[in-house]
């Protein structure tokens, strides 16, 4: 499985820190914080390009956290854990041979429970802690789609998953012969990204896994992109 698909069901809870020069020191006290103390897990990377030290710090905290179940008996036998309230940290570290990404991504002990609730992922603690599996992933074209914010950024990356072969084909919604064979990128007329959904008569937003109709955004353009 793609590790980049491991946190969609949460990207609407990540918190984003800004990267200024005039706030490095509380990002600093922030993360040193967290990793003294004892209520939390935490996985951090630091990579040449954010989402190389996004996935890194994830495939980090998942295994912190298939560990950290493995020892706690009421949890042993359940088949889900569901991780709630996930926090990150982005930052730019300045080095002699130009600018890393830096990604730091925790969560508090008490938001790690047995239940059905927002993001799960199979425990595997039963018989070895591994990488954790998430139910409901999306491809991973989607997944690069939904980190983009603006109509700009869209436009681009759906063009490079075109040409990488990602993509199968893409039109701008008027221009569909059968719009439900296709995933839809909303954006509004500020030329900002609003939604992406599903394919399908019966569509879901991406991003919240809640029921959704692209009829929730008049106004709004959209273009449809079927994935490989």
């Amino acid at each position: 499985m793609n590790k980049k698909l491991l946190l969609l069901p949460l990207l609407l809870f990540l918190v984003a820190i800004g990267t200024s020069a005039q706030n490095n020191k509380e990002i600093k006290k922030q993360i040193n914080n967290v990793k003294k103390s004892n209520l939390y897990l935490y996985g951090e990377s630091t990579a040449t390009t954010l989402e190389e030290a996004k996935s890194q710090a994830e495939d980090i905290l998942y295994e912190r956290i298939n560990e950290w179940v493995a020892n706690k008996k009421r949890m042993q036998n359940s088949r889900n854990i569901v991780v709630n309230n996930r926090k990150e940290i982005l930052s730019e570290v300045s080095m002699p041979r130009g600018n890393m990404q830096r990604s730091f991504i925790y969560v508090k002990k008490s938001d790690i429970i047995a239940t059905d609730n927002t993001e799960i992922i199979k425990n595997t603690t039963t018989l070895m802690p591994k990488a954790a599996k998430v139910e409901n992933v999306q491809p991973e074209a989607v997944v690069t789609l939904c980190t983009c914010t603006e109509y700009s950024d869209l436009a681009t990356k759906i063009k490079h998953l075109k040409a990488t072969g990602k993509i199968e084909s893409y039109a701008r919604y008027a221009s569909l012969d059968n719009p439900e064979e296709y995933y839809l990128a909303i954006y509004n007329t500020a030329g900002k990204v609003v939604a992406i959904l599903s394919p399908g008569n019966s569509r879901k937003n991406v991003k919240t896994n809640q029921i959704d109709n692209i009829t929730n955004y008049s106004g709004c353009g959209a273009i449809g992109f079927k994935v490989k």
